[in-house]
């Protein structure tokens, strides 16, 4: 087996820990003359990265970013996309002809949608394939190049369309990443993860509140009415869901990640973009599809409109 080119495409949170995951395990356990890992930002000079682990132990290393432009994007035979919703489509339009022939794609993004354009793309390149992937891990961007891991979370991969993606690299990532696994219905676990975002990200952006603050009793007439809806929406989809284990699951991962920021109030915070419209939005408009009404939902997509309005007027 040849040397195995993995790219994380994307120097946000999220891309920064699967990063120094997928770094770290190649590293201690000696598999650099089989794996390589690197980094893909519009940056590409050498930079120097920190990370925190769960044990608040500091890593560093400095490294080479590997640019959006740069040619070596030919010998990637993985790119992980860990960007936001809304950069999904453009980026990896950006790169499908830089990369080789048969890549493979893993889109690990928030809300949904985005993945439905990605492969109406791939259809002109039948070698590459596309995988899907959600997580639950928390992670904090303390500085631009400096990321904490707040809480321990479940990662989730599953194929969806194009040529399957090659074994050796599923191993790798699977035993890189903590509580990882693949799944042959990633669809549900997917629509599970928006439900979560859903319940989550607009509160605590609209409410300016950690996660664990969801936990209080004031929050829950509001969280089961959005996943209430949800649940709903998935079943008329054809994804049924159970609408007690998703309040289970909301409130484990409010304990799991209880001092984290979300990605929404980090983005409201800083007037940028925000990835509502792939969340919340992408509930509303397929309840509107089917005829269904989701005023929580709809709620949400209006306060967090409004919010990132103001930021920018």
């Amino acid at each position: 087996m040849g040397r195995k080119h993995i790219g994380v495409l994307g120097a946000g949170a999220i891309g920064q820990l699967i990063f120094s995951q997928l770094s770290a395990h190649i590293l201690t356990h000696h598999l650099s003359h089989s794996f390589r890992v690197d980094l893909v930002s519009r940056q590409a000079q050498p930079q120097s990265i920190s990370f925190t682990d769960l044990m608040g132990n500091p890593h560093s290393q400095t490294l080479s970013l590997l640019d959006i432009k740069s040619e070596q994007l030919a010998n990637i035979d993985v790119v992980i996309v860990c960007v936001k919703a809304y950069q999904v489509h453009p980026l990896v339009l950006s790169i499908l002809n830089k990369v080789k022939p048969d890549c493979h794609i893993i889109l690990l993004h928030n809300g949904m949608g985005p993945h439905l354009a990605v492969a109406k793309l791939l259809q002109d390149f039948p070698q590459m394939g596309l995988t899907l992937a959600t997580t639950s891990q928390g992670a904090l961007r303390i500085s631009p190049w400096h990321v904490k891991h707040t809480g321990e979370g479940k990662t989730s991969f599953g194929h969806f369309c194009g040529a399957p993606l090659d074994e050796a690299i599923q191993k790798c990532i699977t035993n890189a990443i903590p509580n990882s696994c693949w799944l042959s219905d990633i669809q549900t676990a997917l629509w599970l993860k928006l439900i979560i975002n859903c319940a989550i990200n607009p509160l605590t952006a609209y409410y300016q509140c950690p996660n664990g603050q969801l936990i209080d009793d004031a929050y829950q007439d509001e969280i089961k009415a959005v996943i209430s809806e949800c649940v709903l929406v998935a079943s008329a989809d054809g994804i049924n869901l159970d609408e007690k284990e998703c309040c289970r699951s909301v409130l484990t991962v409010c304990q799991l990640t209880a001092n984290n920021i979300s990605s929404m109030w980090q983005d409201i915070q800083s007037n940028r973009q925000t990835e509502i419209e792939f969340i919340s939005g992408f509930i509303v408009n397929r309840a509107k599809h089917h005829g269904i009404v989701t005023p929580a939902n709809q709620l949400n997509l209006d306060r967090i409109s409004a919010l990132y309005q103001m930021g920018n007027a």
